[in-house]
């Protein structure tokens, strides 16, 4: 039905008007024939979608009726503790709002929307509008970085990143390197390599970065959030940071910057236009007709399984668009995700995640003379290296995600090949670590522990669950026998153990009688305590530790999150391992890590659950997206180690290190890893 719905919806949009009664008239019939637009043209071509109360009163109630059942921390963002007490909201009364407004456009309701979840600053409850994030990307030359003046180090400025005419004139080509030097007065941009930035817009840069962390969401604390401003690597991928690349376009066409060029002494003024390109996931249109019903309308991976009754032909004309010879397409991520959306199920059981909700692709490499090289092990996108005293050993670490069963392996694998060339110290890189795999952070923290008493029970964290009143009919239905023979339930008290390592029985509802909670003043409701589900490991373990842990340290610039936060939160508040950030703004605490979450889910397996066990109608049910979105959540929350009647969540994970990034190691992986060596190991 939801299909037919947004076919009607698609045909009113398009008979309301100019600008789309006509191709001559059409903005996006006009761009899509440019390798590089203006924001302004793109926004022209997003605005023409006329605002429909249908479509906003679907999306309102989808995001609030998931958020208000399902998602954990809702009632904690009313009143934030410190040092995130900025970043409160009262997210289901913002939606209400939202509701009651009219707005000029579809597209500046998506504004409104995206900017209203990113306040929740929790990047497992993110919100995407593939009509809108993403497809156009938008670009400046000039990715950033904090760097330090080698010769006196408590001098640091925003500069751009040395590397910045590489990065640009090999991804973007000569066409736009061509306008961005013309802007510039026929400057190379080479000639702006390393430049210390003096001010954007006529405003302090660090105002202007201000501005971006208070709307840019992902992490609770604000110096995280800063520093996504900044280029970084991820793996063997370069991020531009959120000056340089953004989701949505910019409501103006350039950028003043003042400047300071190396090896000069007075500043200069240039105005910098943004450059616009075709995403490089969006799905080919020709006007604004075929632009909306190949990229705005619901999917075969919007929803989970669709209903009997949707129009064949209709419902699958833009999975064909993007995928002819799909047949499973909820066992792949989303676009941009990292996770499959419905994970596959082993041992009889679903998978589970902890990642981060992405609305933008990871498609430009990191150059090649930054890219690490002799490797002594890995898998995918995890590798280990051996540093140049012979007594480090480097465990790169991007990301969980991957073949449980491999990446363990080859973990085991590369911690032999570095003790037999003589390691006796550990260096984890986790820059822009997501997450991933739910059980890697209890792997991890048993190889590197050893046979610590406990890890037999519980190598992780024990959680809890939202026990609202539809996920307790849920469980109440499983407990009934209301679930297929065949099928498997994340709500299914069958996958679950206690605190103690009990197995739960399966006719045991879990959600009821609930834990009650008065939270910011709100009554609510989680789950029994959830063990550990992870246990035993297939694999034989080191029963000894195989580094002291005053020699292992984990690194990052403070984006590692969600399964990445709970392995560095294990690791330094039991053993006190070290941590380190590196880059950011002077003088501030750096977190190591945030997001920490303890179990992410979509929305859509919640879905398909709720329409295996018949409660796809109940009142309190999200009903389905009529656009073509993606929403996330935390579905499960970790307890505290240090207090387990509180949530780790809402703790402070200060690093104990903070060093700062010289023009010699910006983006360069390895040349950081040595740099941290000899600060945290001088000898």
């Amino acid at each position: 039905m939801y299909y037919l719905l947004a076919a009607a919806l698609l045909s009113a949009a398009l008979s309301s008007g100019s600008p789309l009664e006509s191709r001559r008239l059409d903005p996006c019939a006009t761009i899509v024939k440019q390798a590089w637009s203006k924001p302004s043209e793109v926004n022209l071509c997003l605005s023409s979608f006329p605002f429909n109360t249908n479509l906003r009163d679907n999306v309102v109630d989808v995001l609030s009726k998931t958020f208000s059942q399902f998602h954990t921390s809702t009632s904690f963002h009313l009143s934030m503790p410190d040092p995130f007490t900025e970043v409160t909201i009262d997210l289901l009364g913002e939606f209400q709002r939202i509701k009651k407004t009219t707005y000029k456009s579809d597209f500046e309701l998506h504004r409104d929307i995206s900017t209203t979840v990113k306040r929740l600053v929790d990047s497992h409850a993110g919100y995407v509008n593939y009509c809108y994030d993403s497809i156009f990307s938008t670009y400046l030359p000039f990715p950033l970085a904090v760097l330090a003046r080698p010769d006196a180090e408590d001098i640091q400025n925003i500069h751009i990143v040395p590397e910045a005419s590489e990065v640009v004139t090999s991804e973007f080509g000569a066409e736009a390197t061509k306008t961005w030097q013309a802007a510039l007065g026929g400057r190379n941009l080479t000639d702006f390599n390393g430049a210390q930035i003096v001010s954007i817009n006529g405003q302090d840069p660090w105002t202007v970065v201000d501005t971006y962390a208070a709307t840019a969401g992902g992490f609770q604390a604000k110096t995280t959030r800063q520093n996504g401003f900044f280029a970084s690597y991820v793996a063997w991928d370069y991020d531009m940071g959120g000056f340089a690349q953004l989701a949505l376009p910019p409501p103006n066409d350039t950028v003043s910057l003042t400047l300071i060029r190396n090896g000069t002494t007075s500043p200069e003024t240039y105005d910098i236009p943004y450059l616009s390109r075709l995403g490089s996931e969006t799905v080919e249109f020709t006007d604004a007709q075929s632009l909306w019903s190949n990229n705005c309308l619901p999917t075969r991976k919007t929803n989970g399984a669709p209903p009997t009754n949707a129009a064949p032909d209709f419902k699958t004309k833009n999975v064909a668009a993007q995928s002819t010879s799909e047949e499973d397409p909820l066992s792949q991520p989303a676009k941009f995700q990292r996770a499959p959306i419905v994970p596959p199920i082993v041992d009889g059981r679903r998978e589970t995640f902890a990642n981060l909700v992405y609305d933008e692709p990871q498609d430009i490499s990191l150059p090649l003379h930054l890219q690490p090289t002799g490797s002594v092990g890995g898998y995918g996108a995890v590798s280990w290296h051996m540093l140049n005293d012979g007594k480090t050993a480097v465990l790169w670490l991007p990301s969980l995600d991957g073949r449980t069963i491999q990446l363990r392996k080859a973990i085991l694998k590369g911690l032999d090949t570095v003790k037999a060339k003589g390691a006796q110290r550990l260096l984890i890189d986790v820059t822009n670590n997501g997450g991933g795999k739910l059980c890697m952070p209890s792997f991890l923290h048993r190889l590197l522990a050893g046979s610590q008493p406990g890890l037999d029970i519980q190598p992780g964290f024990d959680g809890s669950v939202r026990a609202q009143d539809l996920p307790q009919k849920m469980v109440a239905k499983i407990v009934a026998g209301g679930l297929p023979e065949d099928d498997t339930s994340y709500y299914n008290p069958s996958n679950y153990k206690g605190p103690n390592g009990t197995d739960f029985a399966a006719n045991f509802n879990w959600l009821d009688p609930p834990i009650n909670m008065q939270v910011n003043g709100v009554a609510d409701k989680f789950s029994q305590k959830i063990g550990d589900t992870c246990l035993p490991f297939s694999e034989t373990l080191p029963t000894t530790q195989p580094f002291e842990f005053e020699n292992i340290a984990i690194m990052g610039n403070g984006r590692c999150a969600s399964a990445c936060s709970l392995f560095s939160i294990i690791m330094s508040t039991k053993y006190n391992v070290k941590t380190v950030v590196v880059g950011g703004k002077q003088g501030t605490t750096q977190q190591h890590c945030g997001v920490v979450g303890g179990q992410s889910l979509s929305f859509v397996p919640l879905n398909v659950e709720l329409k295996t066990l018949g409660l796809k109608n109940d009142t309190l049910a999200p009903p389905d997206f009529l656009t073509n979105s993606y929403q996330g959540i935390t579905w499960k929350l970790a307890y505290s180690l240090s207090d387990p009647t509180s949530f780790e969540e809402f703790k402070s994970h200060p690093a104990q290190f903070s060093f700062p990034l010289l023009p010699s190691t910006v983006n360069n992986p390895f040349a950081i890893w040595e740099d941290v060596t000899r600060r945290l190991w001088p000898n």
